[in-house]
């Protein structure tokens, strides 16, 4: 008798830890924002808008590195941005760590931070480090990963005096991606 009641406590903790861990992932899907047309989703830190055409035509001025979406606080000026885009170009999980190592290689100057990461089961890589920019610095995190087998570009960056703010709100962003 002892057992069975003991055994039934167990069960239905066990079964109440779970359905609390089931709602703090509905939690987080309710706070996701649909990215790239519907096929990834994030969960934007507060205060995240997507950024107008026209600011990402002025912020990003070469069309072929442009993101096909960007997000931002607005009373920052587009100081600090999250940006999503998608290539054509082919990429497995197993080929991310060659072509990080590829990029560590062409931003050297920078002196990159590279870090594997697993987010949502999947396999990403990415890069910190701080470019210049003619305002100043730049501090970057570019995570790169396979969609649908194609290589992936997420990246947050922010001028390097709201870098303490938002820095770690980046960071666990892109430890949000779905898809």
């Amino acid at each position: 008798m002892k057992i069975n009641a003991m055994f039934s406590a167990l069960l239905v903790s066990s079964a109440l830890f779970l359905s609390a861990c089931d709602s703090a992932d509905s939690t987080d899907s309710d706070k996701a924002t649909k990215i790239l047309d519907g096929k990834a989703s994030v969960v934007l830190p507060e205060g995240f808008v997507k950024m107008p055409k026209e600011l990402m035509d002025k912020k990003y001025t070469n069309p072929g590195q442009r993101p096909q979406e960007a997000w931002y606080v607005e009373s920052e000026g587009g100081k600090v941005t999250l940006a999503f885009a998608q290539t054509d170009n082919r990429m497995t999980e197993a080929q991310l760590p060659q072509f990080a190592t590829v990029l560590k290689t062409q931003m050297s100057a920078f002196s990159p931070a590279v870090s594997d990461v697993t987010v949502d089961g999947k396999k990403m890589t990415r890069l910190e480090m701080t470019t210049p920019s003619p305002d100043g610095k730049i501090f970057n995190v570019m995570q790169i990963s396979s969609m649908d087998g194609k290589l992936m570009i997420s990246t947050f960056n922010a001028t390097e005096d709201i870098k303490d703010k938002y820095a770690q709100a980046g960071r666990d962003a892109l430890s949000t991606l779905k898809y």
